[in-house]
Protein backbone atom coordinates (compact mmCIF):
# COMPACT_ATOMS: atom_id res chain seq x y z
CA UNK A 1 0.00 0.00 0.00
CA UNK A 2 2.55 2.21 1.03
CA UNK A 3 4.41 1.74 -2.37
CA UNK A 4 1.33 2.43 -4.37
CA UNK A 5 0.84 5.89 -2.66
CA UNK A 6 5.00 6.66 -3.49
CA UNK A 7 4.15 5.99 -6.95
CA UNK A 8 0.92 7.82 -6.83
CA UNK A 9 2.66 11.02 -5.29
CA UNK A 10 5.73 10.22 -7.96
CA UNK A 11 2.86 10.61 -11.00
CA UNK A 12 1.21 13.51 -9.75
CA UNK A 13 4.58 15.28 -9.37
CA UNK A 14 5.49 14.38 -12.73
CA UNK A 15 2.17 16.05 -13.93
CA UNK A 16 2.35 18.95 -12.25
CA UNK A 17 5.61 19.93 -13.26
CA UNK A 18 4.84 19.03 -17.20
CA UNK A 19 1.83 20.97 -16.54
CA UNK A 20 3.69 24.24 -14.62
CA UNK A 21 6.75 23.90 -18.05
CA UNK A 22 6.86 26.86 -20.33
CA UNK A 23 5.64 26.31 -23.85
CA UNK A 24 8.28 26.25 -26.02
CA UNK A 25 8.05 28.62 -28.49
CA UNK A 26 10.00 29.57 -31.59
CA UNK A 27 10.35 33.36 -31.50
CA UNK A 28 11.91 34.37 -34.72
CA UNK A 29 9.23 32.28 -36.30
CA UNK A 30 6.83 33.64 -34.68
CA UNK A 31 7.82 37.33 -35.49
CA UNK A 32 7.83 36.36 -39.00
CA UNK A 33 4.03 35.58 -38.37
CA UNK A 34 3.67 38.76 -37.16
CA UNK A 35 5.08 40.86 -40.15
CA UNK A 36 3.00 38.79 -42.45
CA UNK A 37 -0.04 38.63 -39.96
CA UNK A 38 -0.86 42.16 -39.61
CA UNK A 39 -0.91 42.55 -43.67
CA UNK A 40 -3.14 39.65 -43.54
CA UNK A 41 -4.89 41.16 -41.04
CA UNK A 42 -5.07 44.63 -42.64
CA UNK A 43 -6.33 43.25 -46.19
CA UNK A 44 -9.60 40.81 -44.49
CA UNK A 45 -10.28 43.35 -42.05
CA UNK A 46 -10.42 46.08 -44.87
CA UNK A 47 -12.43 43.81 -47.10
CA UNK A 48 -14.67 42.81 -44.22
CA UNK A 49 -15.50 45.63 -42.54
CA UNK A 50 -17.19 47.63 -45.80
CA UNK A 51 -16.10 50.29 -48.91
CA UNK A 52 -16.79 53.09 -46.56
CA UNK A 53 -14.61 52.89 -44.13
CA UNK A 54 -10.87 52.75 -43.91
CA UNK A 55 -8.65 50.36 -41.68
CA UNK A 56 -5.63 51.55 -40.12
CA UNK A 57 -2.23 51.54 -38.13
CA UNK A 58 -2.26 48.00 -37.67
CA UNK A 59 -0.34 46.08 -35.87
CA UNK A 60 0.50 42.84 -34.57
CA UNK A 61 2.98 41.92 -31.10
CA UNK A 62 4.04 38.51 -29.38
CA UNK A 63 2.38 38.20 -25.27
CA UNK A 64 4.27 36.08 -24.04
CA UNK A 65 2.34 33.06 -21.89
CA UNK A 66 -0.96 35.06 -24.05
CA UNK A 67 -0.32 34.53 -27.68
CA UNK A 68 -0.95 37.35 -30.14
CA UNK A 69 -2.58 40.75 -30.07
CA UNK A 70 -3.58 42.63 -33.13
CA UNK A 71 -4.42 46.50 -32.97
CA UNK A 72 -5.80 48.36 -35.40
CA UNK A 73 -8.02 51.41 -36.28
CA UNK A 74 -11.19 51.66 -38.11
CA UNK A 75 -12.31 54.96 -39.34
CA UNK A 76 -14.51 56.69 -41.55
CA UNK A 77 -13.00 59.11 -44.37
CA UNK A 78 -14.37 62.25 -45.07
CA UNK A 79 -13.78 62.15 -48.53
CA UNK A 80 -14.21 58.70 -51.02
CA UNK A 81 -14.69 58.42 -54.65
CA UNK A 82 -17.42 56.19 -55.87
CA UNK A 83 -15.77 53.39 -57.18
CA UNK A 84 -18.24 52.60 -60.08
CA UNK A 85 -18.58 56.16 -62.03
CA UNK A 86 -15.31 57.20 -60.63
CA UNK A 87 -17.20 60.67 -61.51
CA UNK A 88 -18.53 60.68 -57.59
CA UNK A 89 -17.04 62.07 -54.62
CA UNK A 90 -18.63 60.88 -51.27
CA UNK A 91 -18.32 63.07 -48.17
CA UNK A 92 -18.78 61.40 -44.95
CA UNK A 93 -22.03 61.96 -43.20
CA UNK A 94 -20.23 63.26 -40.15
CA UNK A 95 -19.41 66.49 -42.54
CA UNK A 96 -21.40 69.10 -41.02
CA UNK A 97 -20.72 71.85 -43.65
CA UNK A 98 -18.92 72.23 -46.58
CA UNK A 99 -16.68 74.86 -44.44
CA UNK A 100 -15.15 71.58 -43.39
CA UNK A 101 -13.78 71.29 -47.33
CA UNK A 102 -10.95 72.57 -48.45
CA UNK A 103 -11.46 75.18 -51.10
CA UNK A 104 -8.37 73.46 -52.89
CA UNK A 105 -10.47 70.14 -53.25
CA UNK A 106 -13.84 71.77 -54.63
CA UNK A 107 -11.72 72.56 -57.28
CA UNK A 108 -9.72 69.91 -58.32
CA UNK A 109 -13.34 67.88 -57.62
CA UNK A 110 -14.44 71.06 -60.58
CA UNK A 111 -11.85 70.72 -62.55
CA UNK A 112 -12.10 67.04 -62.82
CA UNK A 113 -15.54 67.00 -63.49
CA UNK A 114 -16.52 65.26 -60.55
CA UNK A 115 -19.70 65.49 -58.25
CA UNK A 116 -20.56 65.21 -54.66
CA UNK A 117 -22.77 61.49 -54.36
CA UNK A 118 -25.08 60.72 -55.45
CA UNK A 119 -25.47 62.75 -58.47
CA UNK A 120 -28.38 65.08 -57.77
CA UNK A 121 -27.93 67.52 -61.60
CA UNK A 122 -30.21 70.64 -60.54
CA UNK A 123 -28.27 71.02 -56.38
CA UNK A 124 -24.84 70.15 -57.89
CA UNK A 125 -25.41 72.80 -60.68
CA UNK A 126 -27.11 74.77 -58.08
CA UNK A 127 -24.15 74.59 -55.75
CA UNK A 128 -21.36 75.17 -58.33
CA UNK A 129 -22.95 78.95 -59.28
CA UNK A 130 -23.15 79.42 -55.32
CA UNK A 131 -19.34 78.57 -55.47
CA UNK A 132 -18.69 80.72 -57.98
CA UNK A 133 -20.46 83.59 -56.89
CA UNK A 134 -17.63 83.34 -53.90
CA UNK A 135 -14.73 82.92 -56.05
CA UNK A 136 -15.90 86.82 -56.92
CA UNK A 137 -16.62 87.94 -53.59
CA UNK A 138 -13.26 86.58 -52.60
CA UNK A 139 -11.77 88.01 -55.24
CA UNK A 140 -13.17 91.60 -54.84
CA UNK A 141 -12.47 91.10 -50.76
CA UNK A 142 -8.39 90.33 -51.74
CA UNK A 143 -8.63 93.35 -54.26
CA UNK A 144 -10.57 95.84 -51.15
CA UNK A 145 -7.99 94.59 -48.88
CA UNK A 146 -5.14 95.96 -51.09
CA UNK A 147 -6.55 99.03 -51.68
CA UNK A 148 -7.03 99.49 -47.83
CA UNK A 149 -3.04 98.93 -47.77
CA UNK A 150 -2.36 101.52 -49.90
CA UNK A 151 -4.66 103.92 -48.75
CA UNK A 152 -3.17 103.74 -45.43
CA UNK A 153 -0.16 104.05 -46.67
CA UNK A 154 -0.81 106.99 -48.70
CA UNK A 155 -2.35 108.71 -45.37
CA UNK A 156 1.48 108.11 -43.57
CA UNK A 157 2.71 109.74 -45.95
CA UNK A 158 0.30 112.43 -46.53
CA UNK A 159 0.47 115.68 -45.09
CA UNK A 160 -2.42 118.03 -45.63
CA UNK A 161 -5.32 115.54 -47.00
CA UNK A 162 -5.32 113.65 -43.71
CA UNK A 163 -8.89 113.89 -43.45
CA UNK A 164 -9.92 113.18 -47.09
CA UNK A 165 -8.01 109.85 -46.80
CA UNK A 166 -9.67 108.84 -43.53
CA UNK A 167 -13.32 109.54 -45.58
CA UNK A 168 -11.81 107.06 -47.98
CA UNK A 169 -10.33 104.60 -45.76
CA UNK A 170 -13.72 105.09 -44.10
CA UNK A 171 -15.72 103.96 -47.52
CA UNK A 172 -13.51 101.18 -48.30
CA UNK A 173 -14.27 99.44 -44.92
CA UNK A 174 -17.91 99.90 -45.37
CA UNK A 175 -17.67 98.00 -48.83
CA UNK A 176 -15.19 95.53 -47.35
CA UNK A 177 -17.85 94.47 -44.37
CA UNK A 178 -20.53 94.30 -47.17
CA UNK A 179 -18.72 92.16 -49.10
CA UNK A 180 -17.80 89.68 -46.25
CA UNK A 181 -21.63 89.63 -45.25
CA UNK A 182 -22.20 88.43 -49.12
CA UNK A 183 -19.42 85.87 -48.13
CA UNK A 184 -21.31 84.60 -45.11
CA UNK A 185 -24.75 84.56 -46.68
CA UNK A 186 -23.52 82.66 -49.49
CA UNK A 187 -21.71 79.78 -46.95
CA UNK A 188 -25.05 79.90 -45.60
CA UNK A 189 -26.66 79.01 -48.98
CA UNK A 190 -24.17 76.81 -49.62
CA UNK A 191 -24.52 74.69 -46.16
CA UNK A 192 -28.68 74.23 -47.18
CA UNK A 193 -28.00 72.99 -50.48
CA UNK A 194 -25.02 70.51 -49.12
CA UNK A 195 -27.70 69.53 -46.42
CA UNK A 196 -29.84 68.07 -49.08
CA UNK A 197 -27.28 66.23 -50.74
CA UNK A 198 -26.21 64.82 -47.36
CA UNK A 199 -29.91 63.67 -46.49
CA UNK A 200 -30.12 61.75 -49.93
CA UNK A 201 -26.77 59.77 -48.65
CA UNK A 202 -28.46 58.61 -45.36
CA UNK A 203 -28.63 55.19 -46.56
CA UNK A 204 -27.42 51.93 -44.48
CA UNK A 205 -24.74 51.53 -46.89
CA UNK A 206 -22.97 54.94 -45.56
CA UNK A 207 -23.43 54.57 -41.58
CA UNK A 208 -20.64 55.05 -38.70
CA UNK A 209 -17.35 52.68 -38.09
CA UNK A 210 -19.98 51.27 -35.66
CA UNK A 211 -21.31 48.88 -38.07
CA UNK A 212 -20.94 44.89 -37.70
CA UNK A 213 -17.31 45.20 -36.21
CA UNK A 214 -17.68 42.19 -34.25
CA UNK A 215 -18.82 39.98 -37.19
CA UNK A 216 -15.74 41.33 -39.32
CA UNK A 217 -13.44 40.37 -36.53
CA UNK A 218 -15.08 36.80 -35.95
CA UNK A 219 -15.13 36.42 -40.09
CA UNK A 220 -11.36 37.95 -40.14
CA UNK A 221 -9.92 35.69 -36.94
CA UNK A 222 -11.63 32.26 -38.52
CA UNK A 223 -10.17 32.91 -41.84
CA UNK A 224 -6.64 34.24 -41.29
CA UNK A 225 -6.35 34.00 -37.45
CA UNK A 226 -4.52 30.55 -38.16
CA UNK A 227 -1.74 32.84 -39.56
CA UNK A 228 -0.18 32.69 -36.35
CA UNK A 229 0.56 29.17 -35.79
CA UNK A 230 3.82 28.70 -34.42
CA UNK A 231 2.33 30.56 -30.59
CA UNK A 232 -0.04 26.76 -29.97
CA UNK A 233 -3.69 26.00 -29.77
CA UNK A 234 -3.62 26.79 -25.55
CA UNK A 235 -2.88 30.71 -26.86
CA UNK A 236 -4.81 33.41 -27.00
CA UNK A 237 -5.67 35.69 -30.64
CA UNK A 238 -6.07 39.47 -29.04
CA UNK A 239 -7.90 41.75 -31.44
CA UNK A 240 -8.19 45.34 -30.67
CA UNK A 241 -10.48 47.59 -33.08
CA UNK A 242 -10.58 51.57 -32.08
CA UNK A 243 -13.67 53.31 -33.24
CA UNK A 244 -14.00 56.58 -33.19
CA UNK A 245 -16.75 56.78 -30.34
CA UNK A 246 -14.76 53.29 -28.60
CA UNK A 247 -12.41 50.81 -28.28
CA UNK A 248 -13.69 47.31 -28.80
CA UNK A 249 -11.76 43.70 -27.45
CA UNK A 250 -11.83 40.49 -28.97
CA UNK A 251 -9.79 36.98 -27.35
CA UNK A 252 -10.17 34.00 -28.70
CA UNK A 253 -8.65 30.80 -27.83
CA UNK A 254 -6.29 29.41 -30.96
CA UNK A 255 -7.89 25.77 -30.29
CA UNK A 256 -11.64 27.69 -31.40
CA UNK A 257 -9.94 29.75 -34.30
CA UNK A 258 -8.19 26.62 -35.32
CA UNK A 259 -11.95 24.63 -35.54
CA UNK A 260 -13.33 27.74 -37.03
CA UNK A 261 -10.78 27.31 -39.54
CA UNK A 262 -11.99 23.68 -40.36
CA UNK A 263 -15.55 24.15 -40.38
CA UNK A 264 -15.88 22.50 -37.13
CA UNK A 265 -17.50 26.00 -35.78
CA UNK A 266 -19.27 28.76 -37.38
CA UNK A 267 -17.61 32.26 -36.80
CA UNK A 268 -21.01 32.78 -34.64
CA UNK A 269 -19.67 30.23 -32.38
CA UNK A 270 -16.11 31.51 -32.36
CA UNK A 271 -17.87 34.94 -31.67
CA UNK A 272 -19.27 33.45 -28.49
CA UNK A 273 -16.75 31.24 -27.31
CA UNK A 274 -14.34 34.31 -27.16
CA UNK A 275 -14.08 37.05 -24.76
CA UNK A 276 -15.45 40.87 -25.72
CA UNK A 277 -15.92 44.02 -24.39
CA UNK A 278 -16.04 47.53 -25.21
CA UNK A 279 -15.12 51.13 -23.72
Amino acid sequence: MNMLKLLSAAIALVLACAASAKPVVDIPEVLQELEIGKDVFRSAMSHAIGSHLRVTGVDAEFLPQQGVLVTMSVVQPWIDVDQFTERSIDLSTEVESLHDVPDLVYEIMTELNMAIAPYDPELLEELRELREEQKVVRSAQRALRSQLREARRAKNRAEDDAAEMDEHISELEVELDTLVDDYETLNGDIDAVYAQLQERRRTPGHQSAAMNVDQAVADTACNYGDSFKSIGAQQYLNVTVRLKESTNYYAFKMENVYACRRGDITTDQLLDSGWQYQR
